[in-house]
């Protein structure tokens, strides 16, 4: 028996009570509590005990209220429902989708990220890492892989790029590397290659050898394993130059017709723009 109403038990059956009340059957409220029927009987006979009323006139193959129930019944559900709302705010984590390159994602991106939801707790950035062309639809931002001359409509470029032959500090690579036997090292086909080669003046047949690979940092890795000569984008090799495992091969660097654009889907949330706007100021600052 519950003598006391400010015994913490009390509380306890009001939410057994709330349930029988809700659905008049102590079944359907010992389903939703994974209890027992008999349980909830006792409970709530426990309640009536403890503050004098009755309240539920029980029947053979049924429950209803009484008077006095259905005046505690009108009070749990105000309670129940302002707990529901309060409870609901407190555990809602609003997810942002951002699509991105694993190389921007890992050299630039993913180390910044958590300074953003710092500023923003109720939110969790969830980055969808995509080689090659994404597809917006799936995202709220998006940050791309492009072509600098046709740039798509409601798109902000981010980095402007340099393109710089790179290659392994001991192989002493010199300046017209394309006369050796070291061959290039493409990143999903030629362009970059042929843009490189085009903008020097150098031969084009270059770019017609050596492997393709699907993926920025290992073909940065395997131009640092001594695989080849591969094309690296400034600010974004700095690290590896920083570490000594790259080298930039002769002097000429040639402004890349590749650059990172930042789209906004447009059926986006309004916490999106908030983040483009982050991710736009983080672009303006040194890569470190």
């Amino acid at each position: 028996m519950l003598a006391d109403p400010k015994d913490p038990s009390y509380l306890g059956a009001l939410v057994y009570f709330h349930h029988a009340a809700e659905s008049l059957s102590f079944s359907r409220a010992a389903q939703i509590l994974n209890v027992t029927p008999s349980a909830v009987s006792h409970r709530i006979t426990a309640l009536e005990n403890a503050i004098g009323k009755r309240l539920f006139e029980r029947r053979v193959r049924e429950v209803r209220l009484t008077q006095d129930g259905a005046e505690l019944a009108r009070a749990t559900a105000v309670i129940w429902n302002e707990l529901k709302e309060i409870t609901g705010k407190l555990t809602t984590q609003e997810v942002l989708r951002v699509s991105v390159g694993p190389y921007l994602s890992s050299q630039w991106l993913l180390p910044r990220i958590g300074a953003f939801e710092a500023q923003h707790p109720g939110l969790r950035v969830d980055l969808i890492h995509v080689i090659g062309q994404p597809d917006v639809r799936l995202a709220d931002v998006s940050i791309t892989w492009a072509q600098l001359d046709d740039p798509a409509t409601g798109t902000t470029l981010l980095f402007n790029t340099k393109a710089v032959p790179v290659a392994a500090p001991g192989l002493n690579v010199g300046e017209n590397f394309w006369e050796g036997k070291l061959p290039p090292i493409h990143y999903r086909d030629r362009t970059a290659w042929r843009h490189w080669l085009s903008a020097t003046g150098a031969p084009a047949e270059y770019a017609e050898r050596g492997e393709v690979l699907e993926e920025p940092h290992i073909v940065l890795e395997a131009a640092a394993f001594g695989r080849g000569v591969a094309i690296g984008f400034l600010p974004f090799v700095d690290k590896f130059f920083e570490q000594g495992r790259l080298v930039h091969v002769g002097t000429k660097s040639v402004r890349s017709n590749r650059g990172y654009r930042l789209e906004v889907n447009s059926d986006a949330q309004p916490m999106a723009n908030l983040f483009a706007d982050w991710v736009r100021s983080r672009a303006k600052e040194k890569l470190s």
